[in-house]
């Protein structure tokens, strides 16, 4: 019986506008503040989105849905550096979510669902990889957003 897939999911609750936290993903000079060494983004369905990161590695994908301000899936090449992927694809879905709540004012969220991750163990180490990296990536862009740094990007 072959196993099923693995994913994996990152959240980022906040007080920021979802449109900062659209911004920190799809404008490079807003994605190199908190994620990436370099970074390009064609923004469109079947567009490139490309970035070489510290924590991650380079990775090439090209974006299969865009909804402008609220999702962006991501469905990744291949990669050298990682174990070969058989049939697997790597799709990371990025979702942001927000509202006003009686007791905090505005929150948005951004949740970050990864799946496609075969179950071999040669993909053990670079599952584990994924998730810290993107656990310490929405660290820096908590960060970031604390101290309004992406708000002073944007102007």
């Amino acid at each position: 019986m072959r196993q099923a897939y693995r994913g994996y999911l990152q959240t980022l609750t906040c007080d920021a506008p979802a449109a900062q936290l659209w911004d920190a993903l799809v404008v490079p000079e807003s994605l190199k503040l908190w994620h990436a060494e370099e970074a390009r983004v064609d923004l469109r369905p079947g567009g490139r989105y490309s970035y070489r990161s510290r924590l991650l590695g380079a990775r090439d994908a090209y974006i299969d849905v865009v909804e402008p301000g609220r999702r962006l899936r991501l469905v990744y090449e291949t990669n050298p550096a990682w174990p070969a992927p058989g049939d697997s694809v790597i799709v990371e879905d990025f979702l942001i979510d927000s509202g006003a709540t009686r007791t905090e004012g505005l929150r948005s969220q951004l949740r970050l669902l990864g799946s496609g991750v075969p179950p071999g163990p040669e993909w053990n180490q670079t599952l584990k990889r994924l998730k810290a990296g993107w656990a310490v990536a929405f660290s820096y862009l908590q960060r970031r957003l604390m101290r309004r740094e992406m708000e002073r990007q944007a102007s």
